[in-house]
């Protein structure tokens, strides 16, 4: 059955940035998660041992010389998340948190 697959991933920037464009040596900071997504059949993950190798080589295709991205986990996604209310009723409840 072809599902959603959500990669998780931990992104990382290049700073070494100066007036003339990124140095030579790249350092790499960590800039917050990252979310891939791929079709396939989720089947496919239980059979497979190296999960975490094949995303990883297909993340290392994503990277570039501002950024690069570090395999975290996979989850699949079985449904459309349900939506959660809205912004007003957040900010609603939020108010009424604070009295």
């Amino acid at each position: 059955m072809t599902n959603t697959v959500l990669i998780h991933t931990q992104a990382f920037e290049n700073v070494n940035v100066g007036p003339n464009g990124f140095g030579e040596t790249p350092s790499w900071a960590p800039n917050g998660l990252h979310v891939f997504q791929i079709e396939l059949d989720s089947d496919l993950l239980l059979y497979c041992d190296n999960t975490a190798e094949i995303f990883q080589k297909m993340l290392d295709q994503e990277a570039t010389v501002g950024e690069r991205f570090e395999y975290i986990d996979y989850e699949i996604q079985f449904q459309s998340p349900t939506p959660l209310g809205s912004e007003e009723l957040f900010l609603e409840l939020m108010h009424a948190t604070r009295a």
